[in-house]
């Protein structure tokens, strides 16, 4: 008896882990007979309850041919508490020839979760972590686990190219796999035909090589954020102004700590306070407010005000205001000088 709860922020992991794992407990036994499967996402409140019902029984329910069952309930946090309640009474005592596998995004109701860590299921997060490090261990451990290897410089190309689409890597591992096998090491030049277009990147990929003034890799990640679907360019000026905002929030008050600057602006991080604090001072007021007039004059031009492509627009834009990122300042031009150790 085992019980998976296969968790995520990204749908596409989480059905490919699902995948792999259904594959796994199955094994060589017959699908047919073995395996139960309903999917909460697709149905109705109604259809949903009956679901859940008909998957307990199917769990409760030893198969006539003598092998272990696999009883898949996919999306459990679309459904209510009541209509989970079969499932926290099947948790209080499991069957012994049933494998559970549960999916499950977001926050899941107290009850499952206690019945869940009662009944002592594992839980698999597939969401990637965020830090590189981290991150370059969470890809090295997916290319293992499927039997694949790369180089140093292909992995930091996978890493680089898919950016915050991480849920192609899947897909992109079959590929490498059906082409390759598993014996040979790959290295960039073998990986990058298979690798499609550049996935999305994070906001801050943005803003931070604004605020360094490198025009071109602010351009390209402007590119990658609007060509890979990820960020209408209205979101891109929300993520802007909202940058620019929280510097401009460091002009009034005497800021003389990465933690004064943090408690300020709001961020969640010493780090991020450091950085806006940083910026702030490398900036200036006067190019803060020069920065969000840009804004504002952009935002005309994307609702109309000039006959331009949205992306080209964008990219004046940044062009723009990477000019006014990295200059070095011992002062602000206008109001109190910022000048520390």
């Amino acid at each position: 008896m085992a019980i998976y709860l296969i968790t995520g922020s990204d749908a596409r992991l989480v059905s490919a882990k699902l995948t792999d794992l259904t594959a796994q407990l199955v094994g060589d036994g017959d699908r047919n007979t073995m395996l139960l499967s309903h999917d909460l996402e697709t149905l109705s409140a109604d259809e949903r309850e009956l679901a859940i019902a008909t998957a307990m029984v199917g769990a409760q329910t030893s198969s006539l041919f003598g092998d272990e069952r696999v009883v898949v309930l996919r999306g459990i946090g679309e459904a209510t508490v009541d209509q989970l309640k079969p499932l926290v009474d099947y948790l209080v005592q499991p069957l012994a020839e049933t494998q559970l596998v549960l999916t499950g995004s977001g926050k899941l109701a107290k009850s499952i979760t206690d019945a869940l860590k009662q009944a002592g299921a594992t839980t698999i997060n597939t969401s990637p972590p965020s830090r590189f490090n981290e991150l370059s261990m969470w890809f090295q451990e997916q290319l293992t686990e499927a039997g694949l290897k790369v180089d140093s410089g292909a992995l930091k190309m996978l890493i680089d190219w898919l950016g915050q689409d991480q849920a192609r890597l899947p897909s992109i591992i079959e590929v490498l796999l059906s082409t390759y096998g598993t014996t040979k090491k790959l290295t960039v030049h073998e990986i990058e035909p298979f690798l499609g277009q550049e996935g999305s990147v994070m906001p801050w990929d943005l803003t931070d090589a604004i605020d360094l003034s490198n025009s071109p890799k602010a351009i390209a990640m402007l590119r990658r954020m609007m060509r890979s679907g990820e960020s209408h360019p209205l979101q891109l000026m929300a993520i802007l102004h909202n940058h620019y905002v929280k510097l401009l929030k460091l002009d009034g008050p005497e800021v003389h700590t990465a933690v004064e600057a943090m408690a300020i602006i709001g961020v969640k991080s010493e780090f991020q306070g450091k950085k806006y604090l940083e910026t702030y001072r490398r900036m200036g007021a006067a190019s803060i407010s020069s920065a969000l007039q840009l804004l504002a004059r952009a935002d005309i031009d994307l609702r109309g005000g000039k006959d331009l492509e949205e992306e080209l627009t964008m990219e004046i834009l940044v062009a723009r205001l990477s000019r006014m990122g990295g200059a070095p300042q011992h002062a602000k031009t206008g109001g109190r000088s910022t000048s520390r150790r």
